[in-house]
C-alpha cells in the first residue's frame, strides 16, 4: 500500500524512506508497554502551594496531593476535570435513646455528623473537618442541604433553625420556623441553600432547637452538598 517509497534516493524520495522508517519505528514503540522514562511527570504540590501560585497561565497542569488529581488553570480557578460527580453525603440515622441533639435557649450546635458517617463523597473536593464541618478545595457554585429529625419533640411552640456558616459567619437560614405539637411526637425539617465558594472554604451546617436544655434523641441526620 506504500506505494510512494521506491528503492531511488533521489529527491524527495530519501524523504520517504526517513518517513517509513520513523513510522516503523513509532509502530514498535506503540506496541510495547511504556516504561518510566516514557512517561511525563508533572510537579505536585498541596492545595495551599496551589493557591498561591503567581501568575499562572490558562492550561497549565499540576498535581495535587490533597485531592489525588491533576488540577489545571482555566483562567481564575485550578479545577480538576472528571467526569465523575462531585459529592458529599453524611447520614447517620438512630431510634435509640441517643440524646443526640443538645441544645440551650438560642444556641446554635454543630451537627452530629462527621467523616465517619460519610456515605459517598466523589470528585476529590470535599474535606470533612468535624461534626457538621466541610472544607471545599474547589472555588464553584454549590448546592447544600441538611436535615434531622426527632422522636421526642416537646408539646407547644418549640424554636428551630438550621443555619450555614462559612468561614464562621452566618450566610443563610435552610430552615427556621416553630414546631407546633398538641403532644409529644416525631418531628423532623430539612432545607436547601445554592452559595458561591471559595477554595478553602469552610462551611458548617448547625441547629438550634429551643428545649430548655433537655436533649432529643435524633432519628436521623443528614448533609448533601453539590457542585453545580
Amino acid at each position: 500500500m506504500l506505494q510512494f517509497f521506491t528503492t531511488k534516493f533521489g529527491g524527495n524520495n530519501v524523504l520517504g524512506i526517513l518517513f517509513f522508517l520513523l513510522l516503523g519505528g513509532l509502530t514498535t514503540s506503540w506496541g510495547q508497554t511504556p516504561s518510566t522514562g516514557d512517561l511525563i511527570k508533572v510537579h505536585n504540590a498541596n492545595q495551599t502551594e496551589i493557591s498561591s501560585i503567581s501568575n499562572p497561565e490558562d492550561g497549565m497542569l499540576i498535581y495535587n496531593e490533597d485531592t489525588g488529581q491533576i488540577n489545571f488553570f482555566s483562567g481564575s480557578n485550578w479545577v480538576a476535570p472528571s467526569n465523575e460527580s462531585k459529592t458529599l453525603v453524611l447520614n447517620r440515622a438512630s431510634n435509640g435513646n441517643n440524646n443526640l441533639i443538645v441544645n440551650s435557649t438560642n444556641t446554635y450546635y454543630d451537627f452530629p455528623v462527621n467523616a465517619t458517617h460519610e456515605l459517598s463523597n466523589t470528585g476529590g473536593i470535599y474535606q470533612t473537618l468535624g461534626n457538621g464541618r466541610i472544607r471545599v478545595n474547589q472555588a464553584g457554585t454549590y448546592f447544600m442541604s441538611a436535615a434531622f429529625s426527632v422522636r421526642d419533640m416537646p408539646s407547644g411552640d418549640t424554636k428551630y433553625i438550621i443555619g450555614l456558616f462559612i468561614n464562621g459567619a452566618l450566610r443563610g437560614y435552610l430552615s427556621r420556623g416553630f414546631a407546633s405539637l398538641p403532644n409529644r411526637d416525631w418531628w423532623g425539617t430539612s432545607g436547601t441553600i445554592i452559595y458561591p465558594l471559595r477554595a478553602n472554604d469552610e462551611v458548617r451546617f448547625r441547629y438550634v432547637v429551643n428545649n430548655n436544655g433537655s436533649p432529643l434523641d435524633a432519628v436521623f441526620v443528614n448533609i448533601g452538598i453539590t457542585q453545580l
